[in-house]
């Protein structure tokens, strides 16, 4: 419970046992603020070439591999290596484990869309010094933000995943953990005790497995789900982007994130009213309720989830609500 970095999740009130044990880097992000890709970096990546990135993007220039080969990927590597260095340098006795990251969207943090490039060059920086990647899909994996796993969306494998969710469509509990076969040999051995002897409260059981089973094979079937593309391997827009630029203008709004089943979007705010203990959105949500649509508040940031499966108009349709709504902020 330690090894993640502060946030409300590790006040007081909620582990007062907390110290943080680890490494915590402040990523660079991405949104659509004002109808254009917008590009954040934090103080410490606050360097000229980083300032003006994002103008022109589109959602394929900002997962293609071709930014591998740029200045910015540079810089992104330079700071991370930098980083580690620093950290060894400065506690020698202390090892660093693993990098564990959710990939493409910290979830329950915010929905804040990490930017792909940075989280590529830092599995692969981390790869290189022999560390284990792990990737927590929870939230992110099985069509969630249109692909079957956001490992596919960056273009880089973990050594390890952790799914669960909408693993069964929502429909049943049932986790899974999938590592690469050095992994998982690490835990062989003659004796019980060299296993990994840790399980999931649901993983294994019949009626969970059956649901998985009938949710992989439904979602990816471009004849069962009408929204997934001809070979299978991707989700079509679910968001209306004339909509979700609308939003991103409106005078109330800060930041949208549109990815896959997953529509976002923060609500502007001074630095009193903001965070996960903010406030600023119970008006918006209530009235959206009354509307029959169902937000859910991370603070100040509202957003929106339908199914793999779920249309598009149905969605569009909600999204014009919201944008009603907004309207009257």
């Amino acid at each position: 419970m330690e090894a993640q970095a502060p946030s409300p999740y590790t006040g007081f009130l909620q582990q007062p046992w907390y110290t943080g044990r680890g490494l915590f880097l402040d990523p660079p992000t991405v949104f659509y603020n004002k109808e254009k890709w917008n590009l954040h970096v934090p103080d410490a990546l606050a360097y000229a070439e980083l300032q003006n990135s994002g103008a022109e993007w589109c959602y394929e220039a900002i997962f293609s591999t071709k930014r591998d080969d740029t200045c910015q990927a540079t810089l992104y590597r330079d700071y991370i290596s930098q980083q580690l260095s620093q950290f060894s340098t400065s506690y020698p006795a202390v090892h660093i484990a693993a990098l564990i990251t959710e990939p493409v969207i910290h979830a329950a943090g915010g929905m804040h869309m990490i930017d792909p490039l940075f989280q590529r060059v830092l599995v692969k920086e981390c790869q290189r010094r022999g560390m284990p990647v792990i990737f927590d899909e929870v939230f992110t994996g099985f069509w969630r933000l249109g692909a079957e796993s956001a490992a596919e969306l960056l273009g880089c494998m973990p050594d390890i995943a952790c799914y669960a969710k909408l693993l069964t469509g929502g429909v049943v509990p049932l986790a899974a953990t999938l590592a690469t076969n050095s992994v998982f040999e690490a835990f062989e051995g003659k004796s019980k005790i060299f296993a990994l002897l840790h399980g999931h409260s649901y993983s294994g059981y019949a009626v969970g497995c059956a649901a998985a089973v009938k949710a992989m094979q439904w979602f990816k079937d471009p004849q069962m789900n009408l929204n997934i593309s001809s070979n299978g391997n991707r989700l079509m827009e679910l968001w209306d982007n004339k909509l979700v630029s609308k939003i991103s203008a409106k005078s109330a709004v800060s930041r949208v994130v549109a990815l896959g089943t997953v529509c976002a979007l923060e609500l502007k705010a001074d630095d009193a009213d903001i965070g996960y203990g903010s406030l600023l959105a119970s008006s918006i949500v209530q009235k959206l309720r009354n509307d029959g649509v169902y937000m859910r508040p991370l603070g100040n940031v509202i957003y929106l989830m339908c199914g793999p499966a779920t249309p598009a108009t149905v969605c569009s349709t909600i999204l014009d609500k919201v944008c009603q709504r907004l309207d009257e902020c």
